[in-house]
């Protein structure tokens, strides 16, 4: 079997399985001495028959289970999957190693990776790992205390754009933005080619700006709240005392103003998306040169 055979049979397992439910596809991909284990469960699964037992408890407890492949690689006999897994726990008693769980009727999302071993066409083992503790927490059998409360709501997203108006741009506190950003945080401004990216890429961009206007200032004007946004306009004033831009400093007082849409999950900033008044600013910085209408230049 080739690398691609095996990816497919891999495929399949994910879709007609592990998401389908159909059985018939065990009898047709497992082999005679297939064993599954998983933490999760107390004890491994042998045989295709096993495996259905597995597979209908599974479903019966968790009726829209879905595993979601985000990473498929393989090489000789082996295909590991990286998936996510989602689900209410809505059916029947789900089997784990801290007993049989009555339904919740709650939600999951979490992360695994499964590594099958794929000989002549037949699966010979799928060997797996969940993160079983942040399910259990999820469905309520585990108790959240000393997990950080990183929900988002607009009070704490808006106080948080607070934060990021007052500590970090105004007062330059960089340690502030690890505490207020996703490790995959972007942030796009059409006057950088490229995004900022993570919070170090943040670091960069704050560090560049308040080295080109030290005495910058923000001032927020108003703000908008809503689910997991934020949206805030602000006016600022500084003076071009280092490099900014590529532009040599020019001492001269620079105003400008622009709004920036906040975009947070699990209480944390993840996207930021900035539009200012970039022709101004360059006018300021003397990089276009233009007459405003009514003034005497």
């Amino acid at each position: 079997m080739s690398v691609q055979d095996n990816k497919a049979i891999a495929r399949r397992y994910y879709d007609e399985i592990m998401n389908g439910a159909d059985l018939a596809t065990i009898d047709e991909l497992m082999a005679p001495d297939f064993v599954f284990t998983l933490a999760t469960h107390p004890e491994p699964f042998h045989g295709p028959e096993g495996f259905k037992q597995l597979v209908t408890m599974l479903h019966g407890a968790i009726p829209d289970v879905h595993l979601t492949v985000e990473h498929l690689l393989a090489e000789g006999d082996y295909v590991v999957g990286h998936w996510t897994g989602t689900g209410t726990h809505t059916g029947g008693p789900l089997l784990t190693v801290m007993g049989d769980l009555p339904p919740s009727g709650r939600q999951f999302r979490i992360d695994g990776m499964t590594w099958l071993k794929i000989v002549d066409g037949k699966i010979k083992e799928s060997l797996a790992n969940e993160d079983t503790v942040g399910m259990l927490t999820q469905l309520g059998v585990l108790p959240a205390q000393g997990t950080p409360d990183r929900s988002s709501t607009p009070e704490r997203n808006m106080a948080s754009v607070g934060r990021y108006f007052d500590e970090v741009l105004n007062e330059g506190r960089l340690e502030v933005i690890d505490e207020l950003l996703a490790p995959d945080f972007t942030l796009r401004i059409p006057t950088l080619p490229e995004p900022v990216r993570g919070p170090e890429g943040m670091k960069r961009f704050v560090t560049a700006l308040r080295t080109g206007f030290p005495d910058i200032h923000f001032t927020v004007e108003r703000r908008v709240a809503d689910g997991d946004k934020v949206a805030a306009r602000w006016f600022i004033e500084g003076t071009h005392q280092g490099p900014f831009l590529g532009v040599p400093p020019t001492n001269d007082r620079v105003r400008d103003q622009g709004i920036d849409i906040f975009v947070f999950r699990d209480g944390r900033l993840v996207e930021l998306w900035v539009n200012e008044n970039d022709l101004g600013l360059m006018r300021q910085l003397g990089v276009v040169q233009y007459d405003l209408p009514g003034s005497n230049r």
